[in-house]
């Protein structure tokens, strides 16, 4: 069975990575990527390999917050993404 980003987690990986959305609301997405995750692995599922490409590109990002990345690689590390 393919997995496939749900519409709210593709909104939020388009927020981070978009140039014109400030800092503030970059780290509000990648809090709510984080409940996604949390919710995700509560419910014995597995993110889609889209959505783990896309938090590692993130994670490695130059022109990503310094914050939003330390998240982000925390997310992986922790999720063993």
């Amino acid at each position: 069975m393919m997995v496939c980003m749900t519409p709210e987690e593709k909104d939020l990986i388009k927020q981070i990575r978009s140039k014109e959305v400030d800092t503030k609301l970059k780290e509000k997405a990648i809090k709510r990527i984080g409940e996604c995750l949390e919710e995700t692995f509560i419910l014995d599922l597995l993110p889609s390999a889209k959505f783990k490409s896309e938090l590692n590109t993130i994670s490695e990002g130059k022109s990503v917050p310094p914050g939003v990345k330390r998240k982000a690689k925390a997310m992986l590390k922790r999720y063993k993404l």
